[in-house]
């Protein structure tokens, strides 16, 4: 057993993607619209500590529920593999105790005591997500994702005199709903895949995912809807955008919207489980380039 076997059980590539969101919107897009905000540098590592934290642990209590679909769909789960179950049990404890106890000591530090509630509830769906609602249709797609939407906007929560920047500067709260929109509907639509590739342990384990329920056909139909109703919705900001936010627009235009088709295309011709895979790995470039959309926004700000 190796460390790199850890990075892997917690998702190395998602806790850097979080940690990137997080360093951009503190110290790139804040700054360049000009912003106020109150967490030091060490009050923003405490809470970027908690999220990573809490989120490790939520990988973790995963894949200790995954083991016997992971084994029949022939995924790499290091839960018992190379990890085992008890060991795996108390690093889910350990890090579900740190994360929230920051999270939590932070509120109570800032006198925001009500936003605790993140840190003790968002521990609680990620472990009746992995045992229970993940099987359900939809449920525990829609709750993964509204988990991912937080993630994006809980830094404008804390960090910033939400009303007052929501009253103030309009764009700002298009940006940060878009965003959050724009990570909601990307990542429903990467469970919905996932739920697609592993339909055959889901079956043998009498799950009752959404391919279980109606179909995979139907299933993929719904994927394809909701990839449309992602690329209008770019298409709308880059009409918004256009105006005033040229370079951003720009790069909505040559990057971001043409792989949304690319990625439309490659789910319509879809058939194996290795094609469904790879528009996972798809859809995580589009949420990559989206994100990154904040950086052109405020390097252009910092132009004007």
């Amino acid at each position: 057993m190796s460390f790199l076997h850890y990075f892997k059980l917690f998702r190395w590539k998602n806790l850097f993607l979080v940690t990137y969101i997080f360093i951009l919107l503190k110290f790139i897009f804040f700054l360049a619209f000009e912003i106020s905000h109150q967490l030091s540098n060490l009050q923003f590592s405490t809470l970027l500590l908690s999220v990573l934290f809490i989120m490790s642990a939520g990988y973790i209590i995963n894949d200790i529920f995954d083991i016997e679909t992971d084994a029949i769909n022939k995924k790499n789960n290091l839960v018992s593999k190379h990890i085992s179950i008890e060991k795996s049990k108390r690093l889910y404890l350990i890090l579900n105790t740190i994360g929230i106890t920051l999270g939590v000591f932070l509120c109570l530090k800032l006198n925001q005591p009500k936003l605790s509630f993140i840190f003790f509830g968002a521990p609680l769906l990620l472990y009746f997500y992995s045992k229970k609602w993940k099987t359900k249709p939809l449920i525990g797609n829609l709750i993964i994702s509204l988990l991912v939407a937080l993630c994006t906007v809980l830094l404008f929560i804390i960090d910033v005199d939400f009303l007052k920047y929501f009253e103030e500067k309009n764009f700002v709260k298009h940006i940060v709903l878009g965003l959050s929109f724009f990570a909601f509907i990307t990542n429903l639509i990467r469970e919905i895949c996932k739920d697609i590739e592993d339909l055959k342990g889901d079956y043998a384990l009498n799950m009752n995912t959404l391919p279980i329920l109606i179909g995979r056909g139907r299933t993929k139909n719904i994927a394809l809807i909701l990839i449309s109703i992602l690329a209008i919705s770019i298409a709308f900001i880059i009409i918004n955008l256009a105006s005033i936010h040229k370079l951003a627009s720009l790069y909505l235009v040559l990057i971001v919207l043409p792989t949304i088709v690319f990625t439309f295309y490659k789910l319509k011709n879809a058939k194996t489980d290795k094609h469904f895979k790879k528009v996972n790995t798809y859809l995580k470039i589009i949420m990559f380039l989206g994100i990154n959309s904040l950086l052109i926004l405020s390097i252009q700000s910092n132009v004007l």
